[in-house]
């Protein structure tokens, strides 16, 4: 009988000096290398730092894939219910599922359902689909990936899509699809990287083709009175002169050229947010903070702009260019609890709008940025405030070259009389 406890004792001592080794050596594949994606993995108190690609291959091996079936992995982005479909395909499905995106501001994007199909192609390689929304229909997103040491490679390409079914996908967070009759298709070709800072794009192609948006009800705004959202206005109706060149100069150059968007600059300003902690800012034609300043308000998150897109795209048809931009001229915040181009012509200025000189009114456009903060500035004659002044003054079209140059010229010693009030 001692010899067998001998026996087992010994056995037992062995399996736990095989299972420490097993385990001091998996801990050191673990270990992640300089430079290398990486986690923390916890069990119970014990914590220990990871790498991210060695976890990858591990769970996608044959011998462990199909142990993952039936798991729940939790992640930022929800709760994922793992399937497994032989020894290289894995399923996960979340519902609902978190997207959370710097570049798309500091709130998330919900999607009601979203699903991860993954295959294992060879070392490193993976594709797959990803399929967005509860519906009969999902929006679906093809992609393959390479896994690198700094993270995992993925170019994702999406067809020409129907733009309500992809809109819809939103839920509440968009409720002006409970109403609106959008046309149009979109499409996408993308590259992007996922690490430890997140998902990087360093490609992103989007188009959209033969886009119409109607049911919002922006026509009403054809016979408005913009003058009921700012303080009372100064008679005198359009607003006319170089100050219309001037604003288009300072908020929106091709203006009189695209549609009410611009995906381009949209696309600029996403790949700058996403390392930049301002989210969302710029990008947005006269027309979009026209939809801003009448039905958005100025919440700073990817569904407001989306929000601001679909009413831009149909006050485009409804209103036309010509409205769209007199509207935005009388209700502009201008500073001072000024509101509206006339009002700050003459409360700035001192005279009415149609009759400001070039300069003049290239002042009261590089205000637009932050006007009381720009005023600030030209109150303790910062060089910035003029500089931005000139920058808008050489961007006003049809200004004859001879009095650009007068113009600019004078502005290097012109100073504004701030606050001075013409009688209404």
């Amino acid at each position: 009988m001692k010899k067998i406890l001998m026996f087992l004792a010994g056995v037992a001592l062995a399996a736990l000096l095989v299972a420490g080794t097993l385990a001091a050596v998996a801990l050191r594949a673990l270990t992640p290398q300089a430079g290398e994606w990486r986690t923390t993995i916890s069990l119970w108190r014990w914590q220990h730092e990871a790498s991210v690609p060695t976890l990858l291959r591990w769970g996608t091996h044959p011998l462990l894939l199909p142990r993952l079936h039936g798991h729940r992995l939790a992640t930022s982005a929800g709760t994922w219910l793992l399937q497994a479909q032989g020894e290289s395909t894995l399923d996960a499905r979340c519902a609902p599922c978190r997207v959370q995106l710097d570049a798309l501001g500091p709130q998330p994007v919900v999607v009601e359902q979203a699903r991860l199909t993954l295959h294992v192609r060879g070392a490193d390689r993976y594709d797959g689909m990803l399929q967005l929304g509860a519906g009969a229909a999902p929006v679906s997103l093809p992609w393959r990936a390479e896994l690198k040491a700094e993270g995992l490679k993925l170019h994702v390409e999406l067809a020409p899509t129907p733009l309500q079914p992809l809109l819809a996908l939103f839920g509440d967070a968009l409720p002006e699809m409970k109403r609106a009759r959008v046309e149009g298709r979109f499409s996408l070709v993308a590259d992007a990287t996922l690490s430890e800072q997140g998902l990087m794009f360093q490609r992103l192609v989007p188009r959209l083709a033969d886009v119409s948006v109607d049911g919002l009800g922006t026509e009403a705004l054809a016979d408005a009175d913009p003058g009921a959202s700012c303080r009372p206005q100064p008679a005198g109706g359009r607003v006319e002169g170089w100050i219309q060149n001037a604003v288009i100069a300072a908020e929106d150059q091709r203006f009189f050229e695209h549609p009410g968007y611009e995906i381009d600059a949209w696309v600029a300003v996403w790949k700058r947010n996403q390392t930049e902690p301002q989210a969302l800012q710029g990008a947005s034609t006269i027309t979009q903070q026209l939809a801003k300043l009448v039905y958005t308000g100025d919440e700073r998150d990817a569904m407001r702009k989306l929000r601001e897109w679909l009413y831009a795209v149909e006050m485009e048809r409804t209103l036309g260019k010509g409205r769209i931009l007199q509207l935005y001229l009388a209700m502009l915040p201008w500073g001072d609890g000024i509101c509206g181009a006339e009002a700050a012509a003459r409360h700035h200025l001192g005279k009415p709008a149609n009759q400001l000189k070039p300069r003049e009114a290239a002042w009261l456009a590089s205000l637009l940025i932050n006007p009381d903060l720009q005023l600030r500035r030209w109150a303790l004659e910062e060089e910035p405030a003029r500089e931005r002044a000139a920058w808008v003054l050489k961007g006003i079209k049809r200004l004859p070259r001879e009095r650009r140059e007068a113009e600019l010229d004078a502005l290097v010693s012109w100073r504004p009389p701030i606050g001075r009030r013409l009688p209404r």
